[in-house]
């Protein structure tokens, strides 16, 4: 180590921006305060180094190397993508071998499977200890057979989960120590009085309905924009705000047409989030897969009601009919309802605000990045102590 400080390289790839960019950009911000010090590798989007640098993360490299940038390879270009992976794979793994040779690091943090590959390999040869961090509840049995099979060959030092839903799902396929380390919340950028509604919020709105999140099937959009198309015909100046980009906007875009909701209004990436929360009266997250939400957390903090989906992460993080609501996944109907619940009843929303900054205000970034530092602080030791003992057992042989 570096002195009493740990040198902590970060590896985050960040095609977008959403939850796990959230929490590298806030953690890297905070872990200094706890005697770590961080080098992060994002990319390549832009978003990430955006929010990095407004919140003076130490020191920030942005990768080309990490997959998602470019335009989408679609038709017979999709057959390229395992070389333009194991390019990419070849290229990341050079750039974190020249970092880990300019710079005497500790341990590397790893988030999404493609830095865990990379990252592992690094590690290894140099070493040092390397931490997965997985963040979400639900992977495909393609994903399960890749997982099984990649940790027969590579495996972390330790694996942090953000939720217990989340640890059933990654833990038997990665046999490896494991912490809990559910996601924080900065009320310094999230609280009531952040942002300005007028920014995103429609005048001709009495009632606004908002989703933020990346547009992908595991975040079901498709649901919100089946909610618009229910809304428009019963409560006519009600509008709905959807934050985020993907791949698949375009498809969105034709399918609210489609339905005939043109009370949706696709905002594209936000990057003033405390303004769209105050734009909104409710924030839903239709979701299949979560971990521990960063939307749901901001929301909250924000004095705004949630209404989820009712998934195992969605009840670590909602307490029903007391901090949010939930409904059953897919559930339209009823979701529809909860909304219509909400409209009507500006006491039921006050009370779900309330307590949901209460919960919120329990976990905040700055604790989530103490925490992650005292579980740093305690692997780094173990492998140093580990270094040693061999060094001293070599030494006897000799």
């Amino acid at each position: 180590m570096s002195g009493s400080r740990i040198q902590l390289l970060y590896l985050q790839p960040a095609p977008l921006f959403g939850g796990a960019e959230r929490q590298a950009a806030e953690q890297a911000s905070y872990l200094p305060e706890f005697g770590i010090d961080v080098t992060v590798m994002a990319g390549p989007g832009q978003a990430i180094i955006d929010w990095l640098e407004a919140g003076h993360a130490g020191r920030i490299i942005h990768s080309e190397n990490f997959p998602g940038g470019g335009r989408p390879r679609k038709g017979l270009r999709r057959a390229t993508l395992p070389y333009h992976f194991i390019d990419l794979g070849l290229r990341a793994r050079a750039q974190i071998k020249e970092l880990l040779a300019e710079s005497s690091f500790d341990v590397i943090l790893a988030s999404l499977p493609f830095a865990w590959i990379t990252g592992s390999i690094v590690a290894r040869e140099a070493g040092i200890p390397i931490v997965w961090r997985a963040g979400g509840y639900y992977i495909n049995p393609v994903q399960v057979a890749g997982m099984w099979s990649l940790t027969h060959f590579l495996r972390p030092d330790l694996l942090i989960c953000n939720a217990n839903s989340v640890a059933d799902t990654f833990h038997p396929l990665i046999p490896a120590p494991l912490e809990i380390l559910p996601n924080g919340v900065d009320m310094n950028v999230f609280n009531p009085n952040a942002g300005s509604a007028a920014h995103y919020r429609p005048s001709d709105a009495r009632f606004v309905v908002g989703f933020a999140g990346r547009l992908a099937t595991s975040k079901r959009p498709e649901d919100v924009i089946a909610l618009a198309a229910r809304l428009r015909e019963s409560q006519p100046d009600t509008r709905v705000l959807i934050a985020g980009e993907g791949t698949r906007r375009s498809d969105y875009e034709a399918l609210a047409r489609e339905l005939g909701a043109n009370n949706v209004r696709f905002l594209g990436y936000v990057a003033d989030m405390p303004s769209f929360y105050a734009a909104c009266d409710v924030i839903v997250l239709p979701s299949r897969s979560e971990g521990s939400s960063n939307m749901l957390l901001e929301a909250m903090a924000c004095g705004k009601p949630v209404v989820a989906s009712d998934i195992p992460p969605m009840r670590e993080q909602l307490d029903h009919d007391h901090t949010g609501l939930t409904y059953p996944l897919g559930d339209i109907d009823e979701l529809s309802r909860l909304i219509s619940e909400l409209r009507a009843d500006a006491g039921l929303r006050r009370a779900l605000a309330e307590r949901g900054l209460q919960a919120a205000a329990r976990s905040s970034a700055r604790s989530s990045a103490r925490k992650l530092a005292e579980i740093l602080t305690r692997l780094v030791a173990d492998a140093r102590d580990k270094r040693r003992a061999a060094q001293h057992a070599l030494a006897l042989v000799e």
